[in-house]
């Protein structure tokens, strides 16, 4: 355990502390929120941006906030959803531009229509399109998954018609002071 002394000079540190100063701690502590990084090793290709992903993923997290594990799995799918259809429409632009430098015509509109026309002629438009299709629904499975998690009803809650009574019971008989104890009154069983 630690004495008193050492948590009253911990603190007093801690609060002349004013973050890091140089560009190269300000890196070191932008990954401080990060638990292992696995997730943006196994996402981001070589030439993309980890810091960019880590920047979305925390964008996610902090607008969320994750209550445990689980929702933190479903912001993890929206964040690498969305990060792989930004590379898809990058793609996108990058197949047109190539196409586009093939063409010649009148003016841009004819040129961007005739790279269209001759990209989707091939099968890599349709399959891109497809690609996009499928993180797209992978990302709003993942957000409505999170948000129905949060709105469902806890089963082991109690059932909150059993805790209210009836609005007018009858009184018990046994409380009621024996001359006071009445028949009750409506149809009843006649005796004839």
């Amino acid at each position: 355990m630690a004495s008193i002394r050492r948590i009253i000079s911990a603190r007093a540190n801690g609060a002349r502390s004013k973050g890091p100063k140089t560009p190269a701690g300000k890196s070191r502590s932008s990954f401080n929120a990060m638990r292992h990084g696995l997730l943006a090793k196994t996402v981001v290709l070589e030439n993309e941006s980890t810091q960019a992903f880590e920047a979305l993923y925390s964008e996610l997290v902090n607008r969320f906030g994750p209550a445990d594990g689980i929702e933190l799995g479903f912001l993890e799918e929206m964040a690498t959803s969305f990060w792989r259809m930004r590379r898809a429409w990058a793609i996108e632009a990058s197949l047109l531009d190539q196409r586009l430098s093939e063409q010649s015509g009148p003016d841009e509109v004819a040129r961007i229509a005739g790279a269209f026309s001759q990209l989707a002629s091939s099968p890599e438009l349709s399959l891109l399109h497809r690609y996009e299709t499928r993180l797209h629904c992978a990302y709003q499975r993942a957000f409505h998954n999170l948000l129905l998690l949060r709105t469902a009803e806890i089963p082991n809650e109690p059932n909150p018609i059993s805790e209210h009574p009836e609005e007018n019971p009858e009184p018990e008989r046994a409380l009621l002071p024996p001359g006071d104890q009445q028949k009750p009154e409506g149809p009843g069983p006649s005796t004839v």
